[in-house]
């Protein structure tokens, strides 16, 4: 990893979900600063080789890890392991938002491919299965 400091940082805007890449491309992890609006999230899915963390500072977000879900809020610690179903949805009235980390360091590619499907995406929806395997992603189900 290369010393630095940095104060601006890529986006990326998919589904209701704005995204803040703060890693650097030589960080050996990937940190995602994630603003989700309510009703919008991650559906179920496995990510084959990422261990995640993310730390809810905003909001209140429904989290499925394996068979459980759970709602939780601003300060709440949740991890995944690498293989395990997860997902989760806003389920407050406003926006929420989280911080995920995630290694080793490729889950922001993930986002970029999102960000750039076509317009209108509706119409290219297609595209999410082949960009989620392309990236160790495998959606399983609908938003928890």
């Amino acid at each position: 990893m290369e010393a630095g400091i940095a104060t601006t940082f890529e986006q990326t805007d998919f589904a209701g979900i704005s995204t803040r890449i703060i890693n650097s491309s030589t960080s050996p992890f990937t940190i995602l600063d994630m603003t989700i609006k309510p009703g919008f999230g991650a559906p179920a899915h496995i990510s084959a080789s990422e261990d995640k963390l993310f730390v809810v500072l905003e909001g209140t977000l429904k989290y499925l890890i394996g068979d459980q879900t759970e709602a939780v809020g601003s300060g709440a610690r949740v991890q995944v392991p690498k293989g395990m179903i997860h997902g989760f949805t806003n389920v407050g009235s406003r926006d929420a938002r989280h911080i995920l980390i995630s290694t080793p360091r490729k889950h922001e590619e993930f986002f970029r491919d999102l960000r750039d499907i076509p317009e209108p995406r509706e119409q290219n929806m297609n595209l999410l299965p082949g960009i989620a395997q392309r990236h160790d992603q495998m959606i399983v189900g609908p938003l928890p």
